[in-house]
């Protein structure tokens, strides 16, 4: 039997002349014989140097290092096998040596065969041992490129054996590791302790392979882990089980997010088309069947441009993956669906790279953008047209015009504009409530249109104000325009169950006559309407230099009015209100005057409709009820009690949100009694009250009375006067004026009075200015009246000194 040669021996042996035999010997044999030497020392010192394949050692050597400690520094340090030749064989040096496990044993003197075979067998045996321990080697290497760790449990001892990456099961603790079967138990996760105690138990009984998934605690966080694992037994009978464990948290995570991705692929809305690197289509989801028709089958390896026609080509994809660019892209795109049809969609393109840069796919992303399209189109529509009328609004109508009048510069010809208000549209309004109102504009707009050529420009600016302009007319054309327009509104309107009446003002400007820009040309027409209003309405007005100037008046009337209210330059007077049974004083009427620095006293019928019209009414409502209760308080009426004070009331102030608090506010700061206090409201205000009849509710719960003014002049139902709580009913003057002259006067009157007493409202009749009139008022039953007959409206100190009769 002859190893492999030459087979390189260090030979450690303190003895020369047996060192020397022994070299010899060896030699014979063919082997070489690569160091001599005489000490412990010197052997741990040269092994490296001399590398020998095997080491033949004396155990009995002189120096601190004895044969037995050098071979365990030799074995330990260079994994090379060690023989021992020694003289001795006592119990003692049989125990040190083993503990080196050396691989021979040889008691001098030995015959060389002996010695020759005691080296092969321990060449062999090494050469099996370096065999196992590369497979070895390479098992943990194959472990560690899978990340896989190894245990071994065995069911008899419950012990448990593990090697490899287990991290996820161990955290960072050192491996090999043993521990007991309880110790791993903890670190599973309680929920799945059972199912991992039975399956290993099973494995155990039945010898099947197993798998099993699991999670675990502790060690940073849990984890889950996948085991692999079968039984064996074992010559002893022990069973045990040998597997595989691999950390599968983040592999679960990674099939989390594909299957997320996978539903959001197929349910998404958008349409989702994957083509690889050729751009060649490998799938589409079900978003894009839905909204092109194409189906999977149908398309799969057809380029995506060619299916969905969307002009993206060779050019685009080189930008799209060139290094300057970032891979993306979006944009709106015109799409094709499976019929044909083209429609625009909101589309988006990514290229997806491989780890190493390379382009493996294309993902393109679109939307149907035909309903967002629509609703774009829509709010262009309602952003530029009315949405009562669906008329051109002022934003549209003022572009028109801008592009009307450039054209007509340019053409040397003229354009007109005719801005029109609808007459006592807000009584309409406040009478019969705003969804007639509305429902009366937009039969106005059919009507305008009717009345109108297709290249004339009908536009409503807001409220009852609607505005027309047409090109290229005389000054003749437009009078005819706006008679036939007035024409048409004089025809009865049938809204419902009610049939309404209305008229409009109209006024004219010309382009260039009037002026030269829009802004000039809109004002000039808006100054004409209201001249039309002031003549008596139901007309048209062409603008004239003078309107300016009546415009700018009313302007100055309002600003004045304004700061008189600030300033506290308005003045309150009194008109005494009498029992006609007995002509006592009961109460007086508060009416606002304006004594104008310049104008000097303004009448009310010139201001109260600027008030009206321009907002201000609710803080000259306000400052009048103020000032009427601070004068009024404590003053007696005929029998010494507090003396009735009437106020007269706005619908825009009566409907104020505030308007409640507001009077509550002004009795406790002036301390006026609230039974004391009479708010005068119009019929137009009832049936706006109709609606609002919480108002006067809570106006009642305070102690205030209600009275209707100028009763008889609007449109009053009875089933909404029984319903409310009004207290009186001011009849209009107008009902007084001929009253002894005319029979039908006399039974109107009577009438409204026998009204009165049947709905239990006290009557008081305004404008009495004959002692006869009274004399019949007294009759017929009126409770109250007031007129010049008894008094004119006085200022605060002269009502003091008729009271105190001086």
């Amino acid at each position: 039997m002859n190893a492999p040669l030459p087979i390189n021996l260090m030979l450690v042996e303190d003895e020369r002349v047996i060192a020397f035999d022994l070299k010899n010997q060896l030699q014979s044999f063919g082997y070489r014989v690569g160091a001599v030497l005489a000490s412990g020392e010197q052997a741990v010192h040269r092994v490296a140097e001399v590398a020998p394949d095997l080491v033949l050692m004396d155990i009995h050597l002189e120096g601190p290092l004895d044969g037995i400690e050098a071979a365990l520094q030799i074995q330990a340090r260079h994994r090379v096998p060690v023989v021992f030749l020694t003289a001795y064989a006592e119990d003692d040096t049989l125990r040190r040596a083993l503990d080196c496990r050396p691989f021979g044993y040889l008691v001098k003197p030995c015959e060389a065969r002996e010695l020759h075979a005691t080296i092969q067998m321990a060449l062999a045996r090494r050469a099996v041992e370096v065999s196992v321990e590369r497979n070895e080697q390479l098992f943990k290497q194959a472990l560690d490129a899978a990340s896989l760790g190894v245990l071994e449990w065995r069911g008899d001892s419950m012990e448990l054996h593990g090697e490899g990456h287990l991290t996820g099961l161990f955290g960072e603790r050192p491996v090999p590791l043993d521990e007991s079967w309880d110790t791993f138990q903890s670190r599973v996760d309680e929920a799945d302790r059972g199912r991992v105690a039975d399956t290993l138990n099973a494995a155990l009984a039945h010898g099947d392979p197993v798998r099993i998934e699991f999670r675990t605690v502790g060690n940073g966080g849990a984890r889950r882990l996948e085991a692999h694992a079968r039984a064996y037994g074992d010559p002893s009978g022990e069973r045990r089980i040998v597997g595989i464990l691999q950390d599968v948290t983040q592999r679960r995570r990674d099939e989390d997010r594909l299957r997320q991705s996978s539903v959001v692929f197929h349910t998404t809305a958008e349409a989702i088309v994957i083509a690889d690197a050729q751009r060649r289509i490998s799938a589409i989801n079900a978003a894009c069947t839905r909204i092109t028709g194409h189906h999977e089958n149908e398309v799969l390896g057809l380029d995506p441009d060619t299916v969905l026609g969307t002009g993206h080509g060779d050019a685009f994809y080189a930008a799209l993956i060139a290094p300057s660019g970032n891979g993306y892209w979006q944009g709106e795109v015109q799409c094709r669906r499976a019929s044909g049809e083209y429609f625009p969609a909101w589309q988006s393109i990514s290229a997806v790279r491989s780890d190493d840069g390379r382009v493996t796919h294309f993902v393109a992303a679109f939307s149907d953008f035909t309903a967002i399209h629509r609703a774009e189109e829509k709010l262009n529509h309602l952003a530029h047209h009315d949405a009562l009328t669906d008329l051109p609004n002022r934003l549209l109508f003022d572009d028109r015009f801008e592009r009307a009048i450039e054209h007509a510069r340019r053409a040397q010809q003229r354009c007109t504009l005719l801005f029109l208000d609808l007459d006592s549209f807000k009584v309409v309004n406040d009478t019969l409530g705003h969804a007639i109102g509305d429902d009366l504009l937009r039969g106005v707009a059919q009507r305008l249109r009717a009345s109108l050529r297709r290249s004339d420009t009908l536009a409503r600016l807001g409220g009852d104000e609607f505005v027309v302009l047409t090109g290229g007319t005389q000054p003749e054309d437009a009078s005819h325009l706006a008679v036939k327009i007035l024409t048409a509104l004089r025809e009865p309107f049938d809204l419902g169950d009610e049939q309404i009446r209305i008229s409009a003002s109209i006024g004219i400007a010309v382009f260039p006559d009037h002026g030269s820009d829009r802004n000039v040309l809109m004002r000039a027409a808006d100054i004409a309407m209201y001249s039309a209003k002031s003549q008596g309405r139901n007309r048209y007005q062409f603008f004239t230099e003078d309107m300016s100037e009546r415009t700018h008046e009313r302007m100055q009337m309002e600003q004045g009015l304004r700061r008189a209210i600030e300033s506290d330059a308005l003045e309150v007077h009194y008109q005494p209100q009498l029992r006609l049974s007995d002509r006592q004083r009961v109460g007086v009427e508060a009416l606002v005057r304006w004594p104008h620095p310049d104008l000097g006293m303004v009448a009310p019928a010139r201001f109260i409709p600027v008030a009206e019209e321009s907002g201000i009414i609710e803080a000259l409502g306000l400052w009048v009820l103020r000032r009427a209760c601070r004068d009024i308080v404590g003053l007696p009426d005929g029998e010494g009690r507090q003396m009735r004070l009437a106020v007269n009331v706005s619908v825009r102030q009566f409907l104020r949100d505030d308007f409640v608090a507001q009077v509550l506010e002004v009795l406790t700061e002036t301390g006026f009694p609230a039974e004391a206090l009479e708010l005068e409201i119009t019929e137009s205000t009832v049936q706006v009250i109709e609606q609002s009849a919480g108002i006067l509710d809570a106006l009642k719960r305070l102690g205030v009375s209600i009275s209707i003014d100028d009763f008889g002049t609007g449109y009053s139902s009875l089933s909404v006067l029984r319903g409310l709580p009004i207290d009186r009913i001011k009849i209009d003057r107008s009902f007084v004026l001929d009253l002894t002259e005319n029979d039908d006067a006399r039974a109107m009157m009577d009438a409204m009075l026998a009204l009165g007493r049947s709905l239990r409202m006290k009557t008081i009749a305004e404008g009495i200015e004959l002692a006869e009139q009274a004399d019949l008022l007294t009759r017929l039953g009126c409770d109250e009246g007031q007129g010049y007959l008894f008094a004119r409206p006085m200022p605060l100190a002269d009502l003091r000194r008729t009271l105190t009769g001086r």
